[in-house]
């Protein structure tokens, strides 16, 4: 298993998949890739996207991300993040995170991006902030704007349908960290739930389920979890390096890359 991002950009993480197909290809049992990009195991998202199925047509997708990095964060002098080799930073570092949230809740893959994106504390490495109008493949419309020079903190999704809302909003109840998904319905009360972290440990169950499959079972490398596939955390790098195209162009229209 390999921590997130899968890769710095779209044309390398392409390169590293080609390289692993060809083991398969060979015949032999090629490893299991998997990426730990926990986000897809969140308990709380995975209710939240099976809310979003009943919500009827979608008309609105709302991404806030505010999360200062300060020299107390332990991530804020990771070398690795700061290297030059690695465009984007803490932006696309913790961008395929809220993007891999905002493609599992939605249940759609992101079509086309119109970006801005901003430098504005110096000790970070660029971009720091990002705005995004967002085009969905399912037709609907969204924003998403992401600020690591915040001085407050918020991560939440919300999606808007013709039978209601459902909001995912990342906070603390009774000493757990976690998330508070509500539910309003056009008809009917408002429904909150709250969901603590529980992604890591789902993820590392699932992989070791998967090795224990492959090691036992006899089956493939190509069998595993798909919510830790190369696919998916190449479609999250994707979505991001579009957003930063569309920076470097005032704000063009950008298509995402779905395909490897």
């Amino acid at each position: 298993m390999f921590y997130k991002p899968i890769g710095p950009n779209v044309a390398e993480v392409r390169n590293a998949i080609s390289l692993y197909r060809t083991l398969h290809a060979t015949g032999g049992q090629a490893p299991i890739w998997a990426l730990a990009e926990n986000y897809r195991f969140e308990p709380g998202l995975l209710k939240a996207s099976d809310l979003v199925r009943d919500l009827g047509d979608m008309m609105a997708v709302e991404v806030i991300v505010e999360l200062p990095m300060e020299e107390s964060n332990p991530y804020f002098s990771s070398s690795w993040r700061r290297d030059s080799s690695f465009p984007g930073g803490f932006m696309l570092d913790g961008g395929v995170h809220f993007t891999a949230g905002l493609r599992l809740i939605t249940g759609s893959e992101v079509k086309s991006v119109m970006a801005i994106a901003r430098h504005v504390d110096a000790s970070l490495p660029p971009p720091d902030n990002v705005s995004a109008l967002l085009q969905l493949e399912n037709e609907c419309a969204g924003v998403m704007v992401m600020s690591y020079s915040s001085r407050t903190r918020k991560v939440s999704w919300r999606v808007v349908g013709s039978r209601g809302t459902v909001e995912v909003e990342r906070g603390i109840n009774n000493g757990q960290h976690g998330y508070t998904v509500t539910h309003c319905p056009a008809k009917g009360s408002p429904q909150a739930d709250f969901f603590p972290f529980a992604g890591v440990q789902e993820e590392l169950k699932s992989f070791v389920k998967d090795v224990a499959k492959v090691v036992f079972e006899g089956k493939s490398s190509t069998e595993a979890d798909q919510c830790s596939s190369v696919v998916e955390a190449f479609r999250d790098v994707a979505v991001i390096e579009a957003m930063l195209i569309s920076s470097q162009t005032k704000g063009g229209a950008v298509q995402v890359e779905h395909h490897t």
